[in-house]
C-alpha cells in the first residue's frame, strides 16, 4: 500500500532545510524510543548537501543516538572512495565529522577503485537492502528533469518496477556526469515507509508542477516513487512557482 502525496513549503531554502531536519530528527528519535535502530537513506545534490549540514549543525541533534542510525544512499556515483563527486563523500565532509555515527552501521556503495564491477557492487547493494526488515525514511532531491535517485525519464530500463528489477541497480550512460552509478530502484523505493521528496529553487518548479499533477499521461520518476506510511514533497515558494 502506498501513501498519497502531501506537500509541505517554507519559503526558501534555508527555511525549509529546517523543517526538514526537525522532522528527520523527530521520526529518527520516535523510531530509537521504540527500540529500534531506524534506516535512514541520505540523498545528493544541493538540498541534500544543505540537509546534511542542517543536522549537523541543529540544536536538537543530541536527541538521536546517531551511532544506532542505519545509513544508506539512494545512489552513488561510481567514482573511487574519496572523490570529492561520491554522495558519501559529502556525508563525510558535512555530517560524519561532526556527529558520532557507527561505522559499521553506515552501509557506503562500493567505490570504482574497490577491486568490483559496476555491476557487481550494484548486486551487493541489492543483497543488502534485501536483508532490511524496514527502511523507515528516504531523502530524495529532486533533479530538474523530474529525476530522483539516478532513476532518469525517458530511461524505461531504470524505470521498471516488476518483481524482477533488483533493489538496487546499474546504470549506464547517465544523462548527468559521471555516467556510471549505482542506484536504488522502484522495488527498493516501495519499501519505504516515509519518502519524502526534496525540491528548492525556480529551476525546479516545471518539474515540481508535474509531480504534483494527478493526471500527468507519463509520470516523472519523482511522480512515481511513494512512501507505504508518507510522501511528502517538502518545496520552498520558488519550486512551487509562487515566486
Amino acid at each position: 500500500m502506498s501513501a498519497g502525496l502531501r506537500v509541505e513549503s517554507a519559503p526558501d531554502a534555508a527555511a525549509l532545510t529546517e523543517r526538514i531536519v526537525e522532522r528527520l530528527i523527530g521520526v529518527l528519535r520516535r523510531a530509537q524510543e521504540d527500540g529500534r535502530i531506524p534506516v535512514l537513506v541520505l540523498t545528493g545534490g544541493s538540498m541534500g548537501k544543505a540537509s546534511l549540514a542542517g543536522i549537523a549543525a541543529h540544536r536538537d541533534r543530541g536527541l538521536v543516538d546517531w551511532r544506532r542510525v542505519r545509513v544508506l544512499w539512494g545512489d552513488e556515483r561510481w567514482l573511487p572512495a574519496g572523490d570529492a563527486e561520491r554522495n558519501d563523500q559529502l556525508a563525510d565532509d558535512l555530517l560524519f565529522g561532526s556527529v558520532d555515527f557507527d561505522p559499521a552501521l553506515v552501509h557506503r556503495v562500493a567505490a570504482a577503485d574497490a577491486g568490483l564491477s559496476l555491476d557487481d557492487a550494484a548486486a551487493a547493494y541489492a543483497e543488502l537492502i534485501a536483508e532490511l526488515d524496514r527502511i523507515d525514511l528516504a531523502l530524495n532531491g529532486v533533479g530538474p528533469d523530474g529525476h530522483l535517485c539516478s532513476l532518469f525519464p525517458g530511461r524505461d530500463d531504470l524505470l521498471r518496477d516488476d518483481d524482477a528489477q533488483p533493489l538496487a541497480i546499474a546504470v549506464r550512460e547517465s544523462p548527468k556526469p559521471p555516467p556510471e552509478r549505482v542506484s536504488l530502484s522502484f522495488r527498493a523505493l516501495d519499501r519505504v515507509e516515509r519518502l519524502w521528496l526534496l525540491a528548492a529553487g525556480a529551476e525546479k518548479a516545471p518539474a515540481i508542477a508535474r509531480v504534483r499533477s494527478a493526471d500527468d499521461p507519463e509520470p516523472l520518476p519523482a511522480g512515481r516513487a511513494r512512501g507505504t506510511v508518507e510522501t511528502v514533497l517538502w518545496a520552498d515558494e520558488a519550486a512551487l512557482g509562487r515566486n
